[in-house]
């Protein structure tokens, strides 16, 4: 999906142009025709192969001599799986929560390296601020919650659950439920799962160029110097809320899919085992919102 965007800042009399649509759209290195497939190689796509490359030769390299007791780089690759299964995988899927901290790991893992490509120089892009990359990853994790729902379950009470959800209320309450349940987990949650990565990281990445391109626009000229250095100092600071932002919005991601997961499992209807109780006090501390619509929000 190609993204438009309007120049943030209109050309000046001076000549300044702001960020454009080009800054998405990095030109293609080299383009391979095969019928009704391209197949094209930019920054964009060369930087999501190096994120991906990155994770798995990382932990190659951690684990090639593993040790009973972990040091140096094994033991940093611990420290992280352990964190995703104690404080996401067992606590917001519950008991069947080991099984899936090797996908929240890698998946973790991926979007963390791609967001940080946004203030590490020479790359200075975040990867996921492409849809494409979240689009992906929001599939992925669409195809896994309801493959873990349908074994769990079975399709048929699975897919009865999802048009039924609220068996014992009345005919027009249940009438009103079942498109919205249905909308919900089928559609909803991947485009949200998405959106909110891709924003994000749009956001942030045009951000920082304003104010890095406008500080040094800026600085060139006598009159608005002054400005320029704001500009600039301003461009340093949000470099740094970015890289908050960065880990944030992989953490979230991952909460977000262990909740779904854990939402497949326990039922829609939320009466089966590992109910809410684990996913509360996770999903408020990743979304800053009091537990319970912390939890509402992210079942939507």
């Amino acid at each position: 999906m190609e993204v438009c965007l309007v120049p943030v800042l209109a050309a000046g009399d001076e000549g300044f142009e702001g960020p454009t649509k080009e800054v998405f759209q990095t030109p293609h290195w080299f383009t391979v025709d095969l019928g009704p497939f391209d197949f094209y190689l930019n920054k964009a796509t060369a930087l999501v192969l190096f994120s991906a490359l990155f994770v798995g030769v990382l932990f190659w390299l951690a684990y090639r001599r593993a040790s009973i007791v972990p040091r140096g780089l094994q033991n940093f690759v611990e420290s992280i799986y352990d964190f995703i299964d104690t404080q996401i995988s067992r606590d917001i899927i519950g008991k069947d929560g080991p099984r899936y901290t090797p996908y929240l790991m890698v998946l973790f893992s991926f979007v963390l390296i791609c967001n940080l490509l946004a203030v590490i120089p020479a790359a200075q892009f975040p990867a996921t601020s492409r849809i494409a990359i979240p689009m992906m990853l929001a599939v992925i994790t669409w195809v896994l919650f309801n493959y873990a729902g349908i074994k769990a379950h079975g399709a048929g009470p699975y897919f009865k659950e999802m048009v039924d959800p609220a068996p014992t209320a009345p005919l027009g309450i249940r009438l009103l439920l079942a498109p919205i349940e249905i909308l919900s987990t089928l559609i909803v949650r991947p485009f949200t799962l998405a959106v909110r990565l891709f924003a994000n990281m749009f956001a942030g990445h045009m951000l920082l160029l304003v104010f890095s391109l406008g500080g040094e626009y800026m600085l060139h000229d006598a009159k608005l110097a002054a400005a320029g250095v704001v500009a600039l100092i301003m461009a340093v600071v949000l470099t740094g809320f970015e890289l908050i932002i960065d880990v944030l919005q992989a953490y979230i991601i991952t909460v977000l899919t262990a909740a779904y997961i854990g939402g497949a499992l326990a039922g829609h209807g939320g009466d089966d085992h590992h109910e809410a109780e684990g996913h509360e006090p996770a999903l408020a501390h990743a979304t800053g919102e009091p537990a319970a619509p912390a939890l509402a929000a992210a079942r939507s």
